[in-house]
């Protein structure tokens, strides 16, 4: 019994020590690496976010997705009969593209339609597309927003392409007279 005592006093005086002798973790302090002078755009909302590191953020550099776009383009309009993708006519266009109140995302596209009205879209950083945004219209019926007459409906997508640094301009317009496909392509001025 004796024996049994000496053993449990002396695995805990074991345990107690052990556990005494641990010492939390501290992280030793940051170092200065002179290699790490490349500077990156450290801002999670920009197009370039990340591009460069590591190195040394300087946000002086990040462009944004409401950047890709913005500007006077020359668009070439070419517009097709959905259905059967009959050719209806061919125009040229002067765009001009904003951020809308300081937005990293928020587009305004003025030049479509004469009467002044502007087309609404949202910018995604990753894919260098902007999407027209919905104003109208639910689940079942017609989605996007007021075309250039009451009667018409658009919805559709810009694209920034990296290859030919052009914007590729894909909208189908819903209107009382049928169904219509705008592609064109816009060079920037």
């Amino acid at each position: 019994m004796k024996q049994i005592i000496i053993i449990i006093i002396s695995g805990l005086a074991v345990f107690t020590l052990g556990f005494s002798a641990c010492k939390k973790w501290e992280d030793p302090a940051a170092v200065s690496d002179p290699r790490l002078t490349n500077p990156y755009c450290n801002d999670p909302d920009a197009v370039n976010y990340n591009w460069g590191f590591p190195g040394k953020p300087d946000n002086t550099l990040c462009y944004f997705p409401t950047d890709l776009f913005k500007g006077t383009w020359l668009l070439v309009d070419s517009v097709y009969i959905t259905s059967t993708g009959l050719f209806i006519h061919a125009d040229s266009i002067y765009l001009n593209i904003y951020p809308i109140a300081q937005s990293h995302t928020k587009l305004a596209v003025l030049g479509f339609c004469g009467g002044g009205d502007t087309l609404k879209m949202t910018a995604a950083a990753a894919s260098y597309n902007a999407a027209v945004d919905t104003t109208l219209g639910d689940s079942l019926t017609n989605r996007g927003q007021k075309w250039c007459r009451i009667q018409d409906t658009v919805n559709g997508s810009i694209f920034n392409s990296r290859i030919d640094s052009m914007l590729h301009i894909t909208l189908q317009v819903i209107s009382d007279t049928g169904v219509t496909t705008h592609l064109g392509k816009a060079r920037r001025l």
